[in-house]
């Protein structure tokens, strides 16, 4: 029996040939790809987002720390800069992590008559070097300081 189509039609009409499945399979490979890296892109930004929560939590902390501490207390007297005693800190203050922690108390009257300014920096590094910085006024023992 012979068929009134030709050959190459009824080929054609029986499915997929092997050049069209191997560019669907490139395509598809491809596309994976993009995907995985995406991925890999968007946890390390979440990473990057969850340290620096971490970092703005711990700075709260010492801030919240210092200003509660009675007026003219050794650790909000005008001074250098001191670094935390259990550097580096993990995320929840505890010794052993990847945070440092410092912070600097201004001289007498800065910004302005009877205050202080209280600067706590926090820094760490993953795949680069990050710092954050947060500052608060406290009152001095005596006015002038």
């Amino acid at each position: 029996m012979c068929s009134a189509r030709p050959r190459s039609a009824r080929r054609a009409a029986g499915g997929f040939s092997l050049l069209e499945a191997v560019a669907a399979t490139a395509f598809l490979a491809v596309a994976l790809m993009a995907f995985a890296a995406n991925t890999i892109w968007l946890t390390h930004d979440e990473k990057t987002a969850d340290s620096t929560s971490a970092a703005h939590a711990l700075a709260q902390q010492k801030l919240e720390q210092l200003r509660s501490t009675p007026l003219g207390a050794p650790e909000v007297a005008a001074s250098i800069i001191r670094n935390d005693p259990a550097n580096p800190l993990r995320a929840d203050g505890t010794a052993g992590g990847n945070f440092a922690r410092q912070w600097r108390v201004s001289g007498n009257d800065q910004p302005t008559f009877g205050l202080r300014t209280v600067t706590v920096t926090v820094s760490w590094r993953d795949t680069q070097s990050h710092t954050t910085t947060l500052a608060a006024y406290i009152r001095c023992s005596t006015i002038p300081c």
